[in-house]
């Protein structure tokens, strides 16, 4: 499960010496958990509160005590402290599907136009099918913080299974010279494989409502959008328009057929 909130790598570091006890060097440390989060490839009774995002620039800045998010809604009001009073409509928010999600609100640039231009990509470059121009990328990348450092999700176990990454590297190490017991560099190996399975497992499903149902969306169609790529998947997550007898409905909409 990932919520979006992230800790720094000094406090997985600082985690495993309180677990385990290993001196472990800083440029190690952060080679290691690089290392860590690149094989991942992929985020308790809680109290149960709603609270209110300020939006500029496209982005807000989540609590710091968030653990998961279970449904959003945009606010139609002036401001902040009207929506904190009770005022303003509440409008159901989904999961975005498109790639250029983030930068609907900088321009007014078409994203869905037609294309046939083509690229590949080979010994760190892109290869494109016109000579010059520019290339926007929508791509996936480790998290990192402004100094460049690894980023660890702040869910339990994404933390437990980065500590037991760093304490089994530096376990292997000691192992080689017999510095340490067979069997308490086992229990480690072990420890690590379990939660980093549990991390990644849990990574793999549906983060909350909002994103299950803009999943639902995609998949439930009677007749599959195959020029979705031609819109980079904007609005992907919409449900399907139906006309029954000249009454247009999505599917969401119970309509008698009889």
């Amino acid at each position: 499960m990932y919520t979006g909130n992230t800790v720094s790598y000094k406090a997985i570091m600082d985690k495993q010496i309180r677990d385990f006890g290993f001196e472990i060097d800083n440029d190690s440390g952060m080679e290691w958990l690089a290392e860590f989060m690149a094989q991942t490839k992929v985020g308790v009774v809680m109290d149960n509160s709603v609270v209110y995002v300020p939006i500029c620039d496209g982005r807000g800045e989540l609590p710091m005590n968030l653990y998961k998010i279970v449904q959003t809604a945009k606010m139609e009001c002036a401001t902040l402290e009207q929506a904190q009073c009770g005022e303003g409509k509440m409008l159901p928010m989904r999961w975005a599907t498109d790639h250029f999600h983030k930068q609907y609100h900088k321009d007014d640039r078409d994203y869905t136009t037609q294309s046939n231009h083509t690229y590949t990509v080979e010994n760190g470059f892109i290869f494109t099918s016109f000579s010059t121009g520019f290339v926007a990328m929508a791509i996936e990348a480790l998290p990192v913080d402004a100094d460049g450092a690894p980023l660890i999700p702040a869910e339990q176990s994404w933390m437990e299974a980065a500590a037991h990454h760093l304490a089994w590297k530096k376990a292997r190490k000691l192992r080689r010279t017999n510095s340490i017991d067979k069997d308490f560099y086992i229990e480690i190996m072990q420890d690590r494989d379990w939660y980093f399975a549990q991390a990644v497992n849990q990574s793999k499903l549906d983060q909350n409502v909002d994103q299950a149902e803009s999943t639902k969306n995609s998949v439930v169609r009677t007749i599959p959008d195959i020029q979705a790529h031609a819109s980079f998947f904007a609005n992907f997550q919409l449900p399907e328009q139906r006309n029954f007898r000249g009454i247009s409905s999505n599917l969401s909409t119970s309509i008698d057929l009889k």
